[in-house]
């Protein structure tokens, strides 16, 4: 890889991902609304310098933007997808497409990629639209795709409406909150890791319209994650249990990451509790 262009490259992993890829000497394109870009609008992708590889991370992201913002959700998930299939049809660049846990019951279940699909709310029905965009581009127009179905990520510079910048905000103002129930589950990977992973399958000679899991192996609860965050701030949470989930919403995030482990050697450096202390330390 020698070039690439970034959708959402001024959301929390495009920082990062930029950041690492600049140290790395890769050329850059930046593709963000910040720098006047947006993906659903075909015109903005025209007369973009040509690069080997696009990370397509812009999106709607999360269970509460895309209900709120369904029609937007949409238009940026599913038309912006294809806005970067199609400049990556041009261009012959390979496309990254960052997913999420899209997978069937039972939940109980470790999933591996094969397992059968079936989106429970809108962002993941969203990112499973463009994962079959995805495969219909390259079996049809042979367009190097590469689907990656991502856990919750975390780290330093996270917004606070995601999970954990929440949870820990709260806990550090001792503020009194409310979550759903202490036994639902979640995979959460940190964002060096996450990044690391990316980069990697971009530049591995991976087969066209590949999926790929990646987080940890272990997903943690959040009566658990809140254990830690006591832990390592030294302050009681004020939080209170509703007994209702939300709508929709999956309970349980289980997956099987020996596929990573098998092509790229990969697993997750950072464990929760020393992600969770790096963010700590730098805000």
């Amino acid at each position: 890889m020698n070039s690439a262009l970034i959708t959402g490259s001024e959301g929390f992993i495009g920082r990062h991902l930029v950041d690492k890829l600049a140290k790395e000497k890769i050329k850059i394109i930046r593709f963000s609304r910040q720098t006047g870009k947006d993906v659903s609008n075909k015109t903005d992708w025209d007369k973009l310098p040509i690069t080997d590889t696009v990370f397509h991370l812009a999106a709607v992201s999360g269970y509460k933007d895309c209900l709120e913002n369904t029609n937007l959700a949409y238009q940026v998930n599913v038309s912006g997808t294809v806005n970067a299939l199609e400049h990556c049809r041009c261009t012959k660049a390979k496309l990254i497409f960052p997913s999420t846990y899209v997978y069937d019951q039972p939940y109980e279940e470790i999933k591996r990629e094969t397992d059968s699909c079936r989106p429970s709310t809108h962002y993941a029905f969203t990112k499973w639209l463009g994962e079959e965009l995805c495969h219909f581009y390259t079996r049809v127009f042979k367009v190097n795709t590469l689907i990656l179905r991502t856990s919750n990520v975390f780290g330093s510079g996270q917004e606070d409406k995601y999970l954990v910048p929440l949870i820990f905000n709260n806990i550090l103002q001792s503020r009194k909150f409310t979550l759903t129930k202490p036994e639902i589950e979640r995979s959460f990977v940190y964002i060096d890791d996450l990044v690391e992973a990316y980069i990697g399958l971009a530049k591995t000679k991976t087969m066209p319209g590949e999926i790929y899991n990646i987080g940890p192996e272990k997903s943690t609860t959040l009566e658990q994650l809140i254990q830690i965050m006591e832990k390592i701030t030294a302050k009681p949470a004020k939080v209170s249990w509703s007994g209702q989930e939300r709508p929709s919403e999956i309970n349980l995030n289980r997956i099987n990451i020996r596929k990573m482990q098998a092509i790229l050697h990969w697993y997750p450096k950072t464990s929760l509790e020393s992600g969770l202390k790096k963010m700590l330390a730098k805000p």
